[in-house]
């Protein structure tokens, strides 16, 4: 596991940790250039700090992310890897429904609004709770100006971009745990490697992902070509010489594969 998969697993490890400290950390795993994990945290309360007048409800959260600091979808390009590093989100004011929910989500904790995500399949809203326990009551949309949506709304949006064999359920509609958010974040970005042939931010993404509790044997697997595919074959046998003691059923298998990376090493 690199360090930047270390620190990571580091982070999902302490309960309390933020989310913007986690796609901090992630987007430094990607991009050479981001700044220090501590940047856009101070972008953040910068942000926060600009907010004129009481802040009582997620309605005021939405009207002040949206509305006066004018966050919205980059429509333009949607499937951008900036779409997904928080560092740039926050500097263009441009983003995709996981990084503006983000955005949202950070500024309302600093202005005493607890939102928390949601990670409905094909899109991503914020959740809200009127109680200090139970999931939440009252659901927003970032890709549309922090809308307010019903449960009915939200089936609406999940029936128009899914297959019609798939089905809503009110499950999806319950506060997604900051692991799995992290894999959402890793798994755009490695949809916007894939789309631009960048195959170093690809590799980048999938060695992250390890660092997600309950990363297993397909993770490796998928590293591992995904190495093997930009040359860097003595990571790839090391991978698969690990496996071949970690998943027994395809001892065989795995050493078979690492005998042909070590077989292609420079």
């Amino acid at each position: 596991m690199t360090p930047a998969a270390r620190h990571l697993r580091s982070l999902l490890a302490v309960p309390t940790v933020s989310i913007d400290r986690v796609v901090a950390a992630i987007a430094i795993g990607v991009d050479d250039d981001a700044p220090p994990e501590f940047e856009p945290l101070q972008t953040l309360d910068r942000l926060a700090s600009m907010c004129e007048g009481e802040v009582e409800d997620p309605t005021d959260v939405m009207n002040f992310v949206f509305g006066v600091l004018g966050f919205a979808p980059n429509t333009t390009h949607y499937y951008a890897l900036s779409n997904s590093l928080l560092h740039v989100v926050l500097d263009h004011r441009r983003g995709n429904p996981l990084s503006l929910a983000i955005v949202a989500i950070e500024i309302g904790k600093r202005l005493g609004v607890h939102l928390v995500p949601v990670g409905m399949p094909a899109h991503f809203l914020m959740g809200f709770s009127s109680q200090s326990t139970g999931g939440p009551e009252r659901w927003f949309d970032p890709f549309a100006g922090g809308r307010e949506l019903t449960a009915t709304d939200a089936k609406v949006i999940f029936d128009s971009m899914t297959p019609e064999a798939s089905e809503f359920s009110v499950l999806m509609l319950e506060e997604t745990p900051l692991p799995f958010v992290a894999g959402r974040v890793l798994a755009n970005i490695k949809n916007a490697a894939v789309r631009a042939g960048d195959i170093g931010v690809f590799v980048a993404a999938c060695e992250l992902v390890l660092g997600i509790p309950g990363s297993g044997v397909n993770e490796h697997r998928v590293l591992a070509r995904a190495l093997g595919s930009s040359g860097r074959h003595d990571r790839a046998a090391e991978i698969h010489t690990w496996l071949a003691q970690g998943d027994p059923a395809n001892h065989s298998e795995h050493l078979a594969a690492a005998h042909h990376h070590a077989a292609h090493r420079n």
